[in-house]
């Protein structure tokens, strides 16, 4: 069974500083957005890197210290548990199928992959590796069945596991060749990729590289292509990438200078075959990132200074760090330190003062 966390125990509700943006006006049918808003932060520190979210409504985040939670409101409330055995887990990369059935995955040694059908009640260990070399970095399911799981290079090639069960049981199989010195990130668990009957991987290290396969059924046939980011020492390269149609985002830096600019951004457009260099432009500016989404009319960025959203223009949206973000197709959540939790709102006034009254009786 799950240790339920208690509000008043590790994952207590912070009394936030930031104000939530109720909005006083003659007229509630003005719309305002795209704007942050908080649903939850712990006095604890917890970093929350691992996110996921489906249906608009089921939302999953995976964090340090073996913890685990969900939302089955769009982000109003809240349970937290930890689970049994993984205190010391890092769950950098969870997945939900539904509103019951979630997976958890630890990205460092020892390295286990968990899976619940009764919303955290219990849960299963489907893999594990004890191996030092082991770091698992992110999950991707192309359906309710077939998934993989992606990790560091052991013995030259990325470590690949498969799926066919939804995640009951796992298989390895043979993942992409890496270079010497080539590695990934699990910053935000954004680091593979579905998209445009693509599974996508990016690394970097001493080489950032884009690595992709058609071969979405089986994972097999993998070929590389250089990334033009930041690269050539550790903390550098591709953190993250969001396939937005038939454009591919690539972000990322150098986690050691998050004010840097150099290298963060790849924008390539599928139609034409080359780079979205109008869009890049835009993306100048833009520091460290370690994840990037979208809704359909804006992209958003974030990282350690904040989140960033473009339009015709790269523009800050706020400035509390964020590790990751996920689109369940009607909203765009964030998570990121101290249990910090948000979710990305457009709309009307009216619609904006109702969801900050049902985040504030949630909190109780």
């Amino acid at each position: 069974m799950s240790k339920k966390i208690l509000l008043a125990g590790m994952f207590s509700v912070a009394v936030l500083a930031v104000v939530l943006y109720r909005v006083f006006t003659n007229n509630p049918d003005q719309f305002v957005g795209p704007v942050m808003v908080p649903l939850y932060e712990s006095t604890d520190d917890i970093s929350l890197r691992g996110l996921h979210a489906t249906d608009d409504t089921v939302v999953v985040v995976g964090g340090n210290r073996g913890v685990f939670g969900f939302s089955l409101d769009a982000g109003i409330h809240w349970i937290f548990s930890q689970l049994p055995d993984a205190p010391e887990s890092q769950f950098r990369s969870v997945w939900a199928h539904n509103d019951h059935t979630f997976l958890a995955v630890s990205a460092g040694a020892p390295s286990y992959v968990y899976y619940s059908e009764d919303r955290g009640q219990s849960w299963l260990r489907t893999f594990e590796d004890t191996a030092q070399a082991t770091f698992l970095d992110g999950i991707a399911f192309v359906n309710d069945s077939i998934g993989f799981i992606y990790g560091d290079p052991v013995d030259g090639k990325f470590k690949l596991l498969r799926t066919g069960d939804g995640g009951r049981s796992w298989t390895e199989i043979e993942g992409p060749e890496a270079i010497d010195g080539e590695a990934s990130f699990a910053a935000s668990g954004s680091a593979i990729a579905i998209g445009n009957n693509i599974m996508s991987i990016v690394t970097g290290g001493t080489v950032s590289r884009l690595h992709v396969t058609m071969d979405l059924r089986d994972g097999l046939g993998w070929s590389a292509s250089p990334i033009e980011l930041a690269q050539g020492l550790p903390s550098q390269g591709a953190f993250a990438h969001y396939w937005d149609k038939e454009k591919l985002y690539i972000v990322g830096g150098d986690y050691m200078e998050e004010e840097n600019t150099f290298g963060t951004a790849l924008v390539a457009d599928l139609m034409t075959g080359q780079d979205d260099t109008e869009t890049m432009e835009k993306l100048a500016s833009l520091p460290y990132t370690s994840d990037v989404s979208g809704d359909g009319e804006h992209l958003y960025f974030t990282g350690t200074t904040g989140v960033r959203y473009l339009d015709s223009a790269l523009h800050v949206m706020d400035t509390t760090a964020m590790h990751a973000l996920v689109n369940s197709g009607k909203y765009v959540f964030a998570s990121g330190p101290k249990g910090r939790i948000g979710r990305i709102f457009k709309g009307t006034i009216a619609e904006l003062n109702d969801l900050v009254d049902r985040i504030e009786t949630a909190r109780k």
